[in-house]
C-alpha cells in the first residue's frame, strides 16, 4: 500500500479560455475547457499511482462541510481509499483561468479551512492505525488553520518508528520542524513566498545554500524546484541540476505531483535505486503534464517519450 497525506485539500476548478480579459464575460461550451476535480498535494499523486497500476492507495487528511462530501465522492471515483477526518468548516475551492492567446495563468485560491484540536488528535490516531501495510508515506502540502506546524514532524516520527520510508513536500515552519524527524526525501515549495528556511531565494547560489542547509538539518536527499529546473542534492553531498529541453508549458497544475509520483514509481520498480534516474523519471512525468491539458498521469508510456529531453549537469561534489 501507498499512503499519501493531504491535510489541506481543495476542490479545483480549471477554465481554459481563448483570452483572459478583465470585465469580459466568458462562456464555456466545450467540456474539455472546464475541469472540476479533487485537488491537493499528495492526493493528486495518489490518483497518479492508481493510474500507474498500484492496487492499494489511500489518502489521509481533513475534509469539511457539504462540499467535503462532494470532494470525497470525486476521490472515490478514482478508487482511492479515502481516510478523512471531517470538520464543520467548508473545504477550500481553487479556481484557475488559463488563457490561450496570449498564454496566461490566473489563480484564485481559498486560503484554508479551520480544524479543531480534537480533530487533529483523531487524525494522529487514524494515521498510526492505517499505515501498517504501507511501503511508503508521501506527505505533501500546506497546513490548515488550527493545526500546529509540528504536524509533519509528529507524523514522520510515527512513520519512521514503524520502519516506513517518508517523502515530504512542505514549506515554512512546518518544513523547518519536520526536518528534525529526518525524512528520507524532501522537496520544498514556496508558492506563497520566496523563502526556504527563512532564506530569501534569488539566485542559484541561494537555492544551493538552502538545499545544503536542509540536509544539515536532517533531510537525506533534497530536490528543489528552480524555475523550470530542479536542483538535486544527493546524500553523498553531490549537487546536480536537472533541466528540460525544448519545452512549451501550458499547464503548471499537477506537474509537481507528477514529479513526486514519477520519482517514487521508479523507486518502487527497481532494485538498484539510482537517485539521478529517479529524478529523470520524475522530471519526465512533470514535463508531460506541463505540456498537456492534463492534471493526472495515465500511463508510463505517455511520459517515457520525455526522458531524452532532460539533461542532468553536476554542479558540486
Amino acid at each position: 500500500m501507498i499512503t499519501t497525506v493531504t491535510l489541506n485539500p481543495a476542490i479545483d476548478r480549471e477554465y481554459f479560455v481563448e483570452k483572459n480579459e478583465v470585465m469580459k464575460n466568458q462562456f464555456i461550451y466545450d467540456h474539455e475547457d472546464l475541469k472540476v476535480y479533487p485537488g491537493g498535494k499528495g492526493l493528486i499523486s495518489a490518483i497518479n499511482f492508481k493510474a500507474l497500476g498500484y492496487n492499494d492507495v489511500q489518502n489521509i487528511g481533513f475534509v469539511g462541510g457539504k462540499q467535503g462530501l462532494f470532494f470525497e465522492k470525486m476521490v472515490q471515483k478514482y478508487d482511492i481509499i479515502s481516510n478523512y477526518i471531517y470538520t464543520e468548516s467548508e473545504i477550500r475551492n481553487n479556481v484557475k483561468i488559463i488563457g490561450r492567446e496570449p498564454a496566461t495563468y490566473t489563480q484564485y485560491n481559498d486560503y484554508t479551512f479551520k480544524v479543531k484540536k480534537e480533530e487533529v488528535e483523531e487524525l494522529i490516531v487514524r494515521f498510526k492505525r492505517s499505515i501498517s501495510e504501507s511501503e511508503c508515506i508521501l506527505m505533501s502540502g500546506s497546513v490548515p488553520e488550527g493545526v500546529d506546524f509540528n504536524i509533519y514532524q509528529r507524523l514522520i516520527k510515527i512513520a519512521k518508528n514503524k520502519g516506513k520510508h517518508v517523502f515530504l513536500q512542505a514549506s515554512g515552519e512546518a518544513l523547518k520542524l519536520a526536518l528534525k524527524s529526518e525524512p528520507e526525501v524532501v522537496t520544498p515549495y514556496f508558492k506563497h513566498h520566496k523563502t526556504i528556511l527563512d532564506l530569501e531565494m534569488n539566485d542559484k547560489e541561494d537555492y544551493i545554500k538552502a538545499g545544503k542547509k536542509m540536509q544539515e538539518m536532517g533531510a537525506k536527499r533534497v530536490m528543489i524546484p528552480f524555475h523550470c529546473d530542479r536542483l538535486l542534492f544527493d546524500k553523498d553531498g553531490s549537487v546536480y541540476q536537472l533541466s528540460p529541453k525544448g519545452y512549451c508549458i501550458i499547464n503548471w497544475l499537477g506537474a509537481g505531483d507528477a514529479y513526486n509520483t514519477g520519482y517514487l514509481d521508479y523507486a518502487f520498480q527497481t532494485d538498484n535505486f539510482d537517485f539521478l534516474e529517479a529524478n529523470r523519471r520524475g522530471g519526465a512525468a512533470a514535463l508531460w503534464i506541463a505540456e498537456n491539458k492534463e492534471i493526472y498521469l495515465d500511463d508510463r508510456k505517455n511520459y517515457d517519450c520525455c526522458l531524452d529531453r532532460l539533461e542532468i549537469k553536476k554542479l558540486e561534489g
